[in-house]
């Protein structure tokens, strides 16, 4: 009995320790990774969108859209992250712009434009941040 015991309480700890760990990940985790993201571009967005719109505006409801890894060589990769956000006047007021920007840290330590694209939102089109 003693050996049957020993024998199960071993099997039972052999299975049930695993060197592989699963790996899940949160709704929390990716937007907290998100807001580290858009922390870290808050200048370049903000210098983009003053150049783009020839002023300096407000926006909101930035979310990163995509994020691709580039891989040119085996020892040389790259990021292009696609951010959106809202800008307005004034107190949150018209007009609202749906601004779309891709950034890329290319050949770069710093992260630059690669592609801007903006639409006047109409006010049916407002809506509230997702998150």
């Amino acid at each position: 009995m003693k050996k049957s015991v020993l024998i199960l309480i071993a099997c039972f700890t052999f299975f049930s320790y695993s060197p592989v760990k699963a790996e899940t990940v949160t709704k929390n985790d990716v937007q907290l990774r998100d807001d580290v993201i858009l922390n870290l571009l808050f200048l370049p967005i903000y210098k983009e969108v003053e150049k783009h719109f020839g002023k300096p505006k407000q926006y909101y409801c930035q979310q990163i859209l995509q994020i691709k890894e580039k891989v040119e060589h085996k020892t040389y990769r790259y990021f292009n992250i696609t951010v959106q956000l809202t800008t307005f006047e004034g107190a949150h007021d018209f007009p609202y712009d749906l601004v779309t920007i891709t950034f890329s840290n290319k050949n770069s330590m710093e992260w630059r434009a690669i592609d801007v694209n903006s639409r006047r939102l109409k006010p049916n089109e407002i809506t509230k941040c997702r998150h």
